[in-house]
């Protein structure tokens, strides 16, 4: 799209090419009426091991065909990939689009909706570039619902970017997680996030968010350690206020997921009848059994730990002592999660929060395996599982008939998972986006 043209529907000048390409531009290349994928290895996203080589044939952003060869009919593109390893499109069920690593409370009293708008569509950019082709945002700081506009945006080719599955807003309870007025002197009397007492305000709000755009609800069950007055085992909502609040989302055919850290707020959650847990990180072997019993998919998000330790001096002051009494206890759960082999792990980052930048959202992978994980585990988690959770069989495998989500990196990421940070190739429902 032209640069004057958004000159003029904003009514000034456009300082920085890197706003004009934040919009982006068409696919790369589109894939025309047929592609043909020549893949030196393969992960179809279910088997234990890698296949080839294969040949894959795309049409109509669907994979037509798969197999040692496949039909090449006149006109066909081919695309060499003969050296590399070719999966699904990665799923990164837990980002922030509109954030950045050192972003604090402040930050986002500085940005108009306009201006997160440029800075989400920039992040949803990388996020493509970087392999994952399906991102889900769970709670952005945001006064309205710019997320679901983002959503549509990439939906109607106006910007470049992965498929976005978007819960507008973090639902909290007065003090809880999501509640951060407690950054501020109450005077001023500032409301990032959805905050919602009782059965009457949390409907009125799961019908907000659902009027909004909603795709999922997100709640904050318990506290955190980026807020404010709270604390990361302290369940915030009452057992009833969550068996309403799923309940409501139900009746609107909206799934939820929690921020849940303790054990208590994941237990409360898990009996409630919520579809995913977002952080999953203290836990019991209780907790782990009625996860497992319920099927509740479990977005471990043990990077982001790993990013805050590592920025912790430049944190706010009240989340570094939080950080040092919650990690053992951290550490020592993620030994339970390894070992549970029934545990329907899905990835996620919470990139775009403090201290850790979108563009490095392929660092949950060797993170996972870091701590007990496979690497085929963590590639499924990132891959079919997640698709599982989203309810969208057609993406995270590679197979006749699914959705032509489709990249390729170098090396083999079941002997090293570090080589899904080196993608080279990125198709989305057919579209090419980067090619080696």
């Amino acid at each position: 799209m032209p640069r004057v043209f958004f000159e003029c529907l904003l009514g000034f000048s456009l300082l920085s090419s890197d706003l004009v390409s934040a919009i982006g531009t068409a696919a790369e290349s589109k894939s025309g009426p047929q592609t043909v994928l020549v893949c030196g290895k393969l992960f179809d996203g279910n088997a234990d091991q890698l296949a080839g080589p294969m040949e894959i044939l795309v049409a109509d952003g669907k994979i037509a065909q798969i197999g040692p060869k496949v039909e090449r009919r006149a006109g066909a593109v081919v695309i060499d990939l003969s050296d590399h390893t070719v999966l699904p499109g990665f799923i990164d069920l837990h980002v922030h689009v509109m954030g950045q690593s050192n972003d604090s409370y402040y930050a986002y009293l500085e940005r108009s909706q306009a201006r997160k708008a440029f800075l989400g569509a920039k992040n949803l950019k990388t996020l493509l570039l970087n392999g994952f082709t399906t991102v889900r945002s769970v709670g952005e700081l945001d006064a309205g619902f710019t997320s679901v506009e983002l959503r549509r945006a990439i939906e109607e080719s106006i910007v470049d970017g992965p498929r976005l599955f978007v819960a507008p807003h973090m639902v909290s309870a007065t003090g809880g997680h999501g509640d951060l007025e407690a950054g501020f002197a109450p005077e001023f009397g500032i409301q990032f996030m959805a905050r919602a007492d009782g059965p009457s305000r949390i409907r009125e709000v799961i019908r907000l968010e659902h009027r909004g755009g909603a795709d999922w609800i997100k709640v904050a069950a318990t506290g955190g350690i980026m807020s404010k007055g709270d604390s990361p085992d302290t369940a915030t909502y009452t057992q009833e206020e969550l068996n309403i609040l799923v309940q409501t989302a139900r009746e609107l055919d909206l799934p939820v997921t929690v921020h849940a850290h303790g054990t208590e707020g994941i237990k409360r959650s898990i009996r409630a009848g919520v579809r995913n847990i977002e952080h999953f990180s203290i836990v019991d072997d209780e907790a782990i059994r009625m996860a497992c019993e319920k099927g509740v998919f479990t977005t471990i998000t043990w990077s982001i730990w790993d990013a805050l330790l590592e920025n912790a001096p430049k944190l706010p002051a009240f989340a570094q002592p939080k950080l040092k009494k919650y990690l053992p206890q951290v550490l020592e759960s993620r030994k339970r999660i390894a070992a549970s082999q029934e545990l329907k792990i899905v990835y996620g980052t919470d990139s775009g929060a403090g201290g850790y930048e979108i563009a490095d959202n392929w660092k949950e992978f060797p993170t996972m395996v870091k701590y007990g994980l496979t690497p085929v585990r963590a590639l499924k988690a990132a891959t079919s599982t997640a698709a599982l959770c989203l309810n969208r069989p057609d993406l995270g495998q590679l197979e006749a008939g699914k959705t032509a989500d489709i990249i390729a990196v170098k090396g083999n990421p079941l002997q090293d998972v570090n080589a899904c940070h080196n993608v080279v190739f990125v198709m989305k429902a057919g579209n090419v986006y980067k090619r080696p």
